[in-house]
């Protein structure tokens, strides 16, 4: 028994109890009968000088008995229950009786056919059928005389044996008594001990078999324990190793055939196979107690390679690179060599190592690496992006589609028509032709022609260069000072922030929410304990990567401050038609100057010497 109290203001106590008895039943409260409601005054409250009433407030206190509101909920269903009508029939001494027992309202009655039917397989003689009219008419619920004994027709139950399935199977064979001795659970349990049945036996089925009126064949009543077959050694492997494979298959059923997905890249210390060692199987047993043995499993071991070792029951990388398998061993190569071009031959390589390809990326393709990417040859109209540097020997032809990405330095031969996104330094040896390039420190041009013309260059440091523009007043924009990337960085991280600081209030409300829950009830559910770890572990994580991205955008803030010390430097001549930059200052070049630098001095771009 336990209780609700609920304080409410009202002019008296019947009134406080209809406020109470209103908001219990909003709560679904079904028990509100009035000796469960108790109501007292806490404080009697008078308007001023007495004139103007106010209201008292009263502590309403219900008793709740859960046991009893589930006897209630149980009563409320019993009415909606269909139970059918049933009879039994049984030989006594002094004749064969009948008790009928009625069904429930919405159930269905017995029929005199039933009985009669019941009446000629029992082959019961002389019925008082009269007797069994009445009492289907209105069912006394109690034994009736219906027939006779007749000992001369009595006959006693008989039972057989039968053993099948290697002695993993026994089943009984089954003739019911007529008026005669009638089977039990202790005759079964004294039968199977004498048969030597001792495991498996069915005792809950028991019942079924004294429940059959009619005759039963082969009535499973054992049933032994097949020996359970263990599990050989198993290697799991970690990753993939089809060479077959033509391509990645989309989500519309198409083909990939550019993503062939044959690298397999791993870090150093990444598991690549687990060793299952065998389980031993079970024994099984006969119905007669005899063991039967398991088969028993075999052993694998580890397929140790090159750059990998045995941890235990696992086989590790000890460096990063690729996985391989061959000839049923596991080796970790540094480094991913293409000897030709990057085509359909290849697909598009995905590696966490170093790429080397020895001949060109062909268009639509992609090279990817964590590491650094050297290509011998010229990229057209691919994406190329190394988590190191990337260096192309001869030249990037962009098509106005490719794109060559890089957190470390970028060194071309040229650019044509290109995207280069640089996390450093950019150097390209011969030119720059109506690319976009973007550079997070400079951009560097003077082997070769050292020329900019057409498109943007944009670098946070310096941009260097032979020439800029052309006599044909190209239109072609310089600018520094300004990182491109900080200003997209510091939208993107106040929006992850404001992101984070709302899922971590979330979080927290609902641990608060589950703590009262938990206090209410002593002990949560487990679905419900699960969850309550999980938002532990949430707001956890959710505090940390505040804390790192609060600390990354105050850096980036700081980064963004200095955006005006960036310097253009022109080594021979810079056309007309040029665009400059520096910080938030600009400057429109009208006649070619030689020989010169621009830097930002007062919130105007000036000339100033080399």
């Amino acid at each position: 028994m336990s209780q609700e109290k609920l304080q409410v203001e009202a002019k008296d106590d019947k009134t406080a109890i209809k406020k109470a008895r209103k908001h219990w039943q909003k709560e679904g409260r079904q028990m509100l009968d009035d000796s469960r409601i108790n109501v007292k005054l806490k404080e009697e409250r008078s308007g001023f000088l007495g004139i103007i009433d106010k209201d008292n407030i009263y502590e309403v206190t219900l008793e709740i008995d859960e046991t009893a509101e589930l006897e209630e909920e149980l009563a409320a269903i019993e009415g909606d229950l269909e139970l059918d009508g049933d009879f039994e029939i049984n030989f006594a001494e002094d004749g064969v009786k009948l008790k009928i027992t009625p069904p429930s309202e919405k159930g269905r009655a017995i029929n005199y056919n039933e009985i009669k039917e019941s009446l000629k397989e029992l082959e019961i003689e002389e019925v008082d059928w009269p007797a069994i009219q009445e009492e289907l008419e209105d069912p006394s619920e109690e034994w009736v005389n219906i027939a006779p004994r007749k000992p001369e027709l009595d006959r006693d139950y008989s039972l057989d044996l039968s053993l099948k399935k290697d002695g993993l199977e026994a089943y009984l064979s089954y003739q019911p008594a007529l008026g005669g001795e009638e089977l039990t659970e202790n005759k079964i349990e004294q039968f199977l001990q004498e048969k030597g049945i001792v495991y498996g036996i069915k005792k809950d089925k028991y019942h079924d078999l004294l429940d059959c009126e009619e005759e039963v064949s082969e009535f499973l009543i054992a049933e032994g324990k097949q020996p359970e077959p263990g599990h050989d050694g198993e290697l799991i492997y970690h990753f993939e190793f089809d060479k077959d494979k033509v391509g990645i298959e989309r989500e519309d059923g198409t083909i990939d055939f550019r993503n062939l997905d044959l690298i397999n890249n791993v870090k150093k210390g990444e598991v690549l196979v687990t060793k299952k060692e065998p389980e031993p199987g079970t024994p099984g047993k006969k119905v007669t107690g005899e063991e039967i043995s398991p088969p028993k499993p075999k052993k694998v071991e580890l397929p140790r390679g090159k750059n990998t070792e045995v941890d235990e029951d696992k086989l590790v990388a000890k460096i990063e690179g690729q996985v391989v398998k061959e000839r049923k061993k596991v080796s970790v190569l540094p480094i991913h060599e293409v000897q030709g071009d990057v085509d359909f031959s290849t697909g598009n390589i995905d590696f966490v190592g170093n790429v080397l390809v020895k001949g060109d990326v062909q268009e639509g393709f992609e090279v990817v690496a964590e590491g650094n990417i050297e290509i011998k040859g010229k990229v057209s109209g691919a994406h190329v992006k190394a988590g190191g540097e990337v260096i192309i020997h001869k030249g990037f032809i962009g098509k106005d589609k490719g794109q060559v990405e890089a957190k470390g330095d970028i060194k071309i031969k040229f650019v044509e028509n290109g995207n280069v996104v640089g996390r450093s330094d950019v150097y390209v040896d011969d030119a720059i032709m109506h690319s976009k390039i973007e550079a997070g420190n400079s951009i560097f041009l003077g082997k070769g022609k050292g020329l900019i013309v057409g498109g943007k260059c944009r670098a946070t440091k310096i941009i260097e260069a032979k020439v800029i523009g052309s006599t044909l007043a190209t239109t072609t924009l310089v600018e520094v000072g300004i990182d491109p990337e900080t200003k997209e960085k510091i939208a993107n991280l106040k929006e992850e922030l404001q992101k984070c600081q709302q899922n971590k209030t979330k979080a927290e409300k609902a641990l608060e929410l589950l703590k009262k829950l938990k206090e209410q009830k002593g002990k949560l559910p487990e679905s419900k304990e699960l969850m309550y770890y999980r938002l532990q572990k949430t707001a956890k994580n959710m505090n940390e990567e505040i804390e790192e991205k609060e600390a990354l955008l105050e850096e980036l803030k700081e980064k963004s401050s200095r955006s005006r010390e960036g310097k253009i430097k022109v080594k021979d001549r810079v056309y007309p038609g040029v665009n400059i930059s520096i910080g938030s200052s600009k400057f429109i070049v009208h006649d070619e100057l030689r020989t010169t630098a621009f830097v930002e001095e007062a919130g105007e771009v000036v000339q100033a010497p080399l």
